[in-house]
């Protein structure tokens, strides 16, 4: 039996979405990383884009920690990932307090905080605001007592602003952390587009350590560490279940590139247990040697041109589906696998498997956690599987052709409350499926395994 996990650990979180968080986390990670503390940073809830910042910093994979999704293990994959090291750092997502159903804790960040014994730095927009803060600061320390906010960070101020918030944030027991000061190359680096932040993945190596190297001289790691350490509850050691994985000679395309970079660590990790994998870019690639395809989320339409102009890979991709290869898509990919995207006024031709126009919208067509059922026997899942997950799509697909969907939505939009494309033995659908929740990708990696020992007569 271990022992306790006492690493030292924090969680940053604020009152409101877009306050700085994830700035916020950066300043603090590259901060310790400067004073040669070992790191390892989590986010709450399912999230593909603030862990590449995350990953980029620190040179390793950021971690999910979601209760909607993984109940029970969140204790269990946070001792997994932070045993060892020299703190654990965990982004929240959105405000403090804020849920999903906007009535219960479930799927806050206040409700990690509580399971995870953690103490809690808010994150507080200097924009605009003085004393408020400190009103913003009492009713959050009020709200929730078993919730323990232990220190708060000042982002996008001015230095004359510092001395008079901290004293307003002093006032409330609370001590300041450090500050960020307003800054064009912190709002160049972190740019937004319709899903958040742009992909980490992106942009040049090394622009988002070289942007927080000078952000982080005005945080205190000294006073992190210490909140850190005192602050922090043991966890009782929940031994992690490790899965039985059979390496195989799958081999396994993973489609990346700058337009597909929604996978999870875990996605890429298993693929690499129970097989071989190769990253294909399909702006640049024109095929591949590979049994199993996977193409995960992403932003297909902001690299829309690119993709189109790379025929011979829209070909492959189409050929390999029509020839009965295994592939499995998620938002994005199902995207790229329909006949064309409009984007901005224009409409782009992708491969062309699914006879539908993937129409890019303003505001998001589904936004959420989702909970399905299989209709019938897919490449992936048998019929009458419950999957739980999440979208969040801004593309509403325009069928030109009738289609036997695969999944039914009990939560969740999808395509009017439908999704799941089976053609031969591929499948995509808009959601985005953890492999902590459902293990898709072992289970294909069996399947094509057992389809490439079969005899002609017996695949299917």
């Amino acid at each position: 039996m271990q022992e306790p996990n006492s690493v030292p650990r924090l969680i940053i979180s604020s009152y409101k979405g877009k306050n700085g968080k994830t700035v916020a986390t950066l300043a603090i990670a590259s901060a310790l990383i400067k004073r040669g503390i070992s790191v390892s940073m989590f986010k709450v809830g399912p999230d593909f884009i603030d862990p590449s910042y995350h990953e980029a910093l620190t040179g390793t994979p950021s971690r999910n920690l979601d209760h909607v999704l993984m109940k029970d293990r969140v204790v269990e994959r946070f001792n997994k990932f932070s045993r060892g090291k020299g703190i654990a750092i965990i982004e929240g997502v959105a405000g403090l307090f804020d849920s999903p159903d906007g009535i219960t804790e479930e799927g806050s960040t206040a409700q990690i905080a509580k399971i995870l014994k953690s103490p809690v730095i808010i994150v507080i927009n200097g924009e605009r605001i003085n004393r408020t803060a400190g009103a913003i600061l009492r009713g959050l320390s009020a709200f929730d007592k078993d919730v323990r906010l232990a220190g708060a960070i000042l982002t996008n101020v001015v230095p004359q602003q510092v001395d008079k918030m901290s004293k307003i944030i002093s006032n409330e027991g609370i001590e300041l952390m450090g500050f960020i000061s307003q800054s064009s190359a912190i709002e160049k680096t972190m740019s937004y587009r319709h899903l958040g932040l742009v992909h980490a993945r992106e942009k040049e190596s090394g622009t988002i350590s070289g942007a927080f190297d000078g952000m982080s001289g005005n945080i205190d790691a000294e006073k992190i560490m210490k909140v850190a350490r005192e602050n922090a509850m043991p966890l009782s050691a929940s031994p992690a279940v490790e899965p039985a994985y059979e390496k195989s000679e799958t081999t396994i395309g993973i489609v990346s590139g700058r337009a597909f970079t929604f996978y999870y660590p875990e996605t890429i990790e298993t693929a690499s247990k129970v097989g071989r994998v190769e990253f294909i870019d399909p702006e640049k690639d024109q095929g591949a040697n590979v049994d199993l395809i996977l193409i995960g989320g992403g932003f297909p339409e902001v690299y829309a041109e690119e993709l189109e102009r790379n025929k011979p890979f829209r070909s492959y991709i189409k050929t390999f589906i029509e020839n009965g290869g295994h592939l499995y898509a998620e938002c994005g990919g199902l995207m790229y696998l329909s006949d064309s995207i409009v984007y901005k006024g224009n409409e782009y031709k992708m491969v062309g498997a699914i006879d539908a126009v993937s129409v890019m919208l303003e505001r998001p067509v589904g936004h959420g956690y989702v909970r399905a059922v299989t209709l019938r026997d897919t490449p992936f899942a048998p019929g009458g599987t419950t999957l739980a997950g999440h979208e969040f799509h801004y593309s509403k697909l325009v069928l030109r052709s009738r289609y036997d969907f695969a999944i039914k939505y009990e939560r969740g939009t999808g395509i009017n409350g439908l999704d799941g494309f089976a053609v031969n033995n591929s499948y995509a659908h808009f959601m985005h499926i953890h492999p902590e929740t459902y293990d898709y990708v072992s289970s294909l990696a069996k399947k094509v395994s057992l389809y490439k020992g079969a005899t002609p007569s017996a695949q299917t």
